[in-house]
């Protein structure tokens, strides 16, 4: 089993100086964002993704002698109200007034943390649909020579749809290996549909600090043991009949993350 993804970001801006069937986008998001930062590391990072709940627990060290005030975002994607093949489940009319689309909510230092957000309206300058551009954001003072833990959690927005047909693209994106492969065949050659689940996880916002992350570990889960998963990483393990984990050091991201989970297969006219 090599596969993963998912989608949440979070940043820190300086203030101091699925192809298938009537299917639908993952909603992605990431974990936190920073701009560069010479002086803040990421010690460690413990990321859970499940379709219910993504989590992920975060070790900043600031290594310089002063303290360091920034801003930190949280920045969903642009999120289009009418567009066709969206799995954004909002309209204007019940979009939530405090834009908390995917119950975002962090701690630091084990303490809730107040947080503000910013919507700006967005145009597709193809289709012409209108979205909005939500992110959360907060002020954190980094104290000197300190660690502090961030833990921010959501619920991811999902896509994937059904009567799945195996794509060449999809095997690349998901690193769909021979096996799962001709297990999709079989169904579809007994003319069962296979419902998909779809989460993005962009992992790559990690990537602007201060050098790699120190540990990093990713634990990815299904909702049932009799579900299939895909999703590409290296040095996976299988840690019971739901749970997948892969541990890396000194761990530099280059890729964002893309999970599929394949449901119970059904008879087709069910």
């Amino acid at each position: 089993m090599r596969h993963l993804s998912l989608t949440t970001c979070l940043v820190l801006l300086s203030v101091s100086t699925a192809s298938a069937n009537d299917s639908t986008a993952a909603f992605g998001a990431g974990g936190l964002v920073f701009t560069q930062s010479e002086h803040i590391v990421m010690q460690t990072e413990d990321l859970s993704i499940s379709q219910k709940k993504i989590r992920v627990a975060n070790q900043f060290h600031n290594t310089s002698d002063q303290a360091i005030t920034t801003r930190v975002a949280f920045p969903l994607p642009e999120a289009y109200l009418d567009a066709d093949g969206s799995s954004f489940p909002y309209t204007e009319d019940t979009l939530p007034k405090d834009k908390n689309i995917l119950n975002f909510s962090v701690l630091v230092d084990g303490k809730k943390q107040a947080f503000q957000s910013e919507d700006k309206k967005v145009v597709d300058q193809e289709s012409g649909a209108t979205g909005h551009k939500i992110t959360h954001h907060w002020m954190q003072t980094f104290p000197a020579k300190k660690t502090i833990s961030v833990v921010h959690e959501y619920t991811p927005g999902l896509g994937g749809g059904v009567g799945y047909g195996l794509q060449n693209e999809d095997s690349g994106l998901y690193c769909i290996d021979s096996e799962l492969k001709r297990w999709i065949q079989k169904q579809l050659k007994a003319k069962y549909d296979t419902p998909t689940t779809t989460i993005k996880y962009i992992l790559t916002t990690g990537a602007n600090w201060k050098g790699p992350i120190g540990k990093f570990k990713l634990t990815i889960k299904k909702s049932h043991p009799h579900e299939k998963i895909s999703f590409c990483g290296t040095g996976v393990k299988k840690i019971d009949a739901s749970t997948f984990v892969m541990e890396k050091t000194n761990f530099t991201p280059t890729k964002d993350l893309n999970i599929i989970y394949f449901g119970k297969p059904y008879k087709l006219g069910d």
